[in-house]
């Protein structure tokens, strides 16, 4: 396995609307750009944004206008970008629309790729209980599901994998523990993960305080968001190498913003 690092980011939540909760949607454009110029600067081979980049909620003309405006921002990075929706994104665009922003692999809003011995996972958890997907007038935003083709495909998925090595990324979380953050069915794909026979981390976004817990040795890892806070930053650099993974967690409130490490998974 050759070495290499990706930047990680979540919650942009950008929107030319005034500051509510703590979310400073208008700031979150020039911080979005500090991140692409720090992946620049460290010559990270890609980066991976883990959902709600956009927050109008039920308004896709505002939504398509964030996003012509985020867009721009994103694409300053050089390298690959690899999207996965949140629930804000498809609160305020269709997710048909938002694959074809993010030029998802084959227009699907899950999907697979490796890169240097790595298999990578991006899953999709705007659904309801019954498989339909997200809408601002049927949905409520706590209650997410991954539904059944999904799991099946994701099952599929791993077991024709090749590589040993698996970082699952999905937007709401699969840590067992009771929270409107968590998807519904969360307990199905952990124990798919459980049973794939293969060294799994999983990155999520979704709980903007961040968020990190073990269940049966996989480690469940929240990444803070961008959105909240006037001036604050908090991005990842994950290091692969051939013993493990680690992240560079920079976060600007905490240790004078110099990076803090994590261990995210181990391996022989």
């Amino acid at each position: 396995m050759d070495p290499f690092s990706f930047g990680l980011l979540a919650d942009i939540q950008y929107a030319d609307r005034p500051m509510r909760m703590g979310r400073y949607y208008r700031n979150a454009l020039g911080k979005t750009r500090q991140c692409m110029d720090k992946f620049n600067g460290m010559s990270v081979d890609f980066c991976v944004h883990l959902g709600d980049l956009i927050d109008w909620p039920d308004q896709p003309d505002k939504g398509r206008e964030a996003l012509a405006a985020i867009m721009p921002v994103m694409r300053e990075f050089r390298g690959p970008m690899y999207y996965l929706l949140g629930n804000h994104d498809v609160d305020s665009v269709p997710s048909a629309e938002l694959a074809a922003w993010f030029e998802m692999p084959g227009g699907q809003t899950w999907y697979s790729f490796d890169h240097k011995g790595v298999h990578f996972v991006a899953l999709d958890c705007n659904f309801n209980a019954q498989g339909v997907p997200y809408r601002p007038e049927a949905n409520k935003w706590d209650e997410c599901y991954l539904p059944h083709p999904q799991l099946r495909w994701l099952e599929a998925d791993l077991a024709a994998a090749q590589s040993d090595v698996v970082v699952l990324m999905v937007h709401a979380l699969l840590d067992d523990l009771e929270d409107p953050h968590v998807i519904k069915n969360a307990p199905e794909v952990r124990r798919i993960l459980e049973n794939c026979n293969k060294s799994v981390v999983v990155l999520q976004g979704h709980m903007h305080t961040g968020h990190e817990s073990v269940k049966n040795g996989i480690g469940y890892h929240t990444l803070r968001s961008i959105v909240d806070g006037r001036t604050r930053t908090c991005y990842w650099v994950v290091e692969v190498g051939p013993g493990g993974i680690t992240a560079a967690v920079y976060d600007s409130t905490r240790n004078n913003g110099r990076p803090t490490r994590r261990v995210l998974l181990e391996y022989e």
